[in-house]
């Protein structure tokens, strides 16, 4: 039973990533897969159908950006090797801003996202309150 726990904690350990450019790639592969889910987006129709899935990999992506600023924050000398490509961000930007414009799609994008962005947004006021405590 202890070695099943053992194997287990360590699967779990060694899949993490355990640098910034392996969260990067991580965050990337994320990106790229709400990219591919929102280029399926006709009408409202069509979100309402990828919303469930939408919603999960919003919520991954913020577990991916949390995780790498607490990796930085234990490790702030290391930097990415090379600066992340804009090409998927801008690529993503562009679908959301042609989903936002279709009929009833913008409300029902904003829904999906409200909770994986409070949750960044209450990750980002512990990290400053903390921050706030450690200068006193």
């Amino acid at each position: 039973m202890r070695f099943q726990i053992f194997a287990l904690l360590f699967l779990f350990i060694s899949c993490s990533p355990n640098s910034v450019q392996e969260y990067q790639l991580e965050g990337e592969g994320i990106a790229k897969a709400i990219l591919k889910r929102l280029e399926r987006v006709q009408s409202i129709s069509d979100l309402e159908r990828e919303g469930p899935r939408l919603k999960k990999e919003f919520a991954a992506l913020v577990n991916v950006m949390i995780a790498a600023k607490e990796y930085v924050e234990r490790c702030p000398l290391e930097e990415a090797a090379e600066p992340p490509s804009l090409e998927v961000s801008n690529a993503l930007k562009r679908e959301f801003m042609r989903v936002y414009q279709l009929e009833g799609c913008l409300e029902l994008m904003e829904a999906l996202q409200r909770e994986s962005l409070h949750k960044l947004d209450l990750h980002q006021k512990r990290l400053e309150a903390k921050k706030t405590q450690t200068y006193r």
